[in-house]
């Protein structure tokens, strides 16, 4: 049995639910709030990065870059600087909160890194991708869910907290 990209897809959903689970609601929130920065940046400038990064190669032939490689490059090095800004600044919340909305936000933190890796690709990539996964059509159908969803459950979380405070 080969693995496929459904296989690492699911996984990936279950690691990064665990994950969640292990860092806890206030970092996983501040992972997922990164992803969205990440997300915009990559959009916005991975064309320059491209530009600028095929310059570098032609002068040293060192390795080939693709539009797709610059924004996944863009995007992991924005995520990474902001998480590490955060964990070196000692910034993180570690109040005892539901473990429902930690999962839940790992899950949704998955959802937004492999959507956002699947809009990188080029059209005829992303067509190869979705011929051999079917999981991943269903990712990058339902975007909407990955970009709206953990705002409404960030909401319903913190409505929720308000109300269980006031009794």
């Amino acid at each position: 049995m080969t693995p496929s990209w459904d296989l690492f897809i699911i996984l990936f959903f279950v690691i990064m639910g665990i994950y969640g689970f292990l860092l806890g609601r206030g970092r996983v929130l501040n992972i997922l709030l990164d992803c969205y920065v990440g997300l915009a940046v990559s959009t916005a400038v991975g064309g320059f990065a491209f530009e600028y990064l095929s310059k570098i190669t032609e002068i040293s032939h060192s390795f080939n870059v693709t539009l797709f490689g610059a924004k996944v490059f863009v995007f992991v090095a924005v995520v990474f600087i902001l998480i590490m800004n955060k964990e070196l600044s000692g910034s993180s919340d570690d109040a005892l909160t539901s473990s429902i909305y930690t999962g839940i936000y790992g899950v949704l933190t998955a959802g937004l890194i492999l959507y956002s890796v699947f809009s990188f690709m080029g059209d005829v990539q992303r067509v190869d991708l979705f011929v051999s996964s079917s999981l991943a059509v269903q990712v990058y159908k339902y975007q909407i869910v990955w970009l709206v969803a953990p705002i409404i459950v960030v909401l319903v979380s913190t409505l929720l907290n308000k109300k269980s405070s006031k009794k």
